[in-house]
C-alpha cells in the first residue's frame, strides 16, 4: 500500500514539472529583434533585418539582455559582432553577421583592440576561423559520425581546435583537414 502510494506521488510530482523540465532544456530562442536593441544600446543603428545569426542561440531567461562585446570586418561589407548575454549564466558568447552595417564600420575604426580581425595587410589568415560552420567526421573502427559544428577558434591545416555543437551545449576537439572539414575520435 505504502509503495503504491510513493509511487503515485512519485508519477504526479513528474507531470507537474514536466513543463518545466523541458524548458529548461529547450531554453528560449534569442531573435535578432533582440541582437539589434543590443547594438542599438551599444551605439550602433542596426535593423533587426540585417542581422544573420550564424546558428540558434538558446538562453536560460526569456528576453534576455544582450551586449556588444567586439565587432570587426568579416567579407564584402559584412560585419561579424561578437554578442554575450549582460548575465554570463543565461547564454554562452555567439557571433552574428550584420549587413550594410556602415554604422558598425565606423566602429571598428574606434575599437581597434576589440575587433575581430585587424586590417587585411596584417590580419593572419587561417584555414579555418572563429565563428564558421564547419563539418566534424567523429571516427572509430566501429562506426562514424558526421555532424555540422561552429568552430571555437581559428587554425590552419593539422592544428587542433575546439569546435561546439550547433546548438553550443557540446565541445569536441578536432583536427583541421582543410577549410570546413574537421576530424575528431570518439
Amino acid at each position: 500500500m505504502i509503495t503504491r502510494h510513493m509511487l503515485i506521488t512519485t508519477a504526479v510530482l513528474a507531470f507537474l514539472l514536466l513543463p518545466s523540465t523541458l524548458a529548461a532544456e529547450s531554453g528560449f530562442v534569442v531573435s535578432s529583434s533582440q541582437v539589434a536593441e543590443a547594438l542599438r544600446e551599444g551605439g550602433k543603428a542596426v535593423d533587426a533585418d540585417h542581422i544573420h545569426l550564424l546558428s540558434p542561440v538558446r538562453s536560460r531567461r526569456p528576453h534576455a539582455a544582450l551586449k556588444l562585446m567586439s565587432v570587426g570586418e568579416w567579407q564584402d561589407g559584412v560585419m561579424k559582432a561578437e554578442m554575450r548575454c549582460t548575465n554570463r549564466s543565461a547564454c554562452l558568447p555567439f557571433f552574428v553577421l550584420v549587413q550594410d552595417s556602415a554604422g558598425l564600420r565606423d566602429a571598428v575604426g574606434r575599437r581597434p583592440a576589440q575587433s575581430l580581425a585587424s586590417s587585411p595587410a596584417t590580419a593572419k589568415t587561417y584555414d579555418v576561423h572563429i565563428g564558421d560552420p564547419a563539418t566534424l567526421v567523429l571516427e572509430t573502427k566501429e562506426s562514424r559520425i558526421v555532424m555540422r559544428v561552429i568552430c571555437a577558434q581559428n587554425g590552419d591545416r593539422g592544428q587542433k581546435i575546439r569546435v561546439a555543437s550547433r546548438d553550443h551545449k557540446r565541445f569536441y576537439e578536432a583536427e583541421v583537414i582543410e577549410p570546413g572539414f574537421l576530424r575528431g575520435t570518439l
